[in-house]
């Protein structure tokens, strides 16, 4: 039988593992995103200079010919559920006989205006953080909009670079859905200690273009050469785990 894992995350590997440890079926792991696993909470160490890329894969380069895993580096445009084949970008067909969609999940954005400008996004694959490293050259101030952990983290990385960071929290105070009051009160304090512009209850109205209808700001209260992250929480594309089988009658 072949299975064919669309998707390189921890869930896509983890299921190839599994599926591995019970059967000799043949697996092939498709991603567009990068050729090896990684870990994806790693990127801002990535961006920190903590860490290299190749630091935060989990697996030696061996372990997928071990363990006859196959991985393919390929975009996926199409699927043809009733032939059971996937069609890349080049228009490469490949069949399968069980396919697991793991493709998990992106930033989530509300219909801003002006939220697809160069310059704005969010944190989740590895070519978000490629683009954080792009617009980082030069840059004067970063707004991150979101109070969880991906917006506190993205603050983070931007000091790192002494990189001014006002940061727009929807909530009254950070992240309080999850944390109590005085833990709340004491990430804001933190926050603002280390010099990040904190606005809590503070909504995104619109992104400005500037001249060049690249870089971004936003309405009158930042500057144009501002540089937008995104960090609203996620919604996933798929869900996380999901064959499809053909059924005969």
């Amino acid at each position: 039988m072949k299975i064919v894992i669309l998707g390189n995350g921890i869930s896509g590997i983890t299921a190839a593992r599994h599926i591995r440890k019970r059967s000799d079926d043949d697996i092939t792991v498709i991603s567009d995103e990068t050729d090896l696993f990684f870990s994806r909470t790693a990127l801002m160490y990535i961006y920190m200079g903590h860490m290299r890329f190749r630091d935060t894969q989990p697996y030696e380069p061996w372990f997928w010919e071990k363990n006859r895993i196959g991985l393919l580096r390929a975009r996926i445009e199409r699927i043809d559920f009733q032939q059971k084949t996937l069609f890349t970008a080049q228009g490469e067909g490949i069949a399968y006989d069980k396919l697991l969609l793991a493709t998990g999940s992106r930033s989530n954005k509300f219909g801003w205006p002006g939220q697809d400008l160069e310059g704005v996004h969010g944190l989740y694959h590895y070519q978000d953080m490629e683009a954080m490293e792009r617009h980082s050259a030069g840059l004067e101030r970063a707004i991150v909009v979101g109070g969880g952990l991906i917006g506190v983290e993205m603050a983070e990385m931007f000091h790192s670079r002494g990189i001014a960071v006002t940061f727009l929290v929807r909530e009254p105070d950070f992240w309080n859905i999850v944390l109590p009051p005085e833990e709340s009160a004491m990430v804001s304090r933190h926050l603002r200690e280390h010099h990040v512009d904190l606005r809590l209850g503070t909504e995104r109205k619109e992104i400005l273009p500037d001249a060049f209808g690249k870089k971004c700001g936003g309405g009158n209260q930042y500057r144009r050469n501002d540089c937008l992250r995104v960090c609203r929480p996620h919604r996933r594309r798929q869900p996380e785990y999901r064959f499809f089988e053909k059924h005969h009658p």
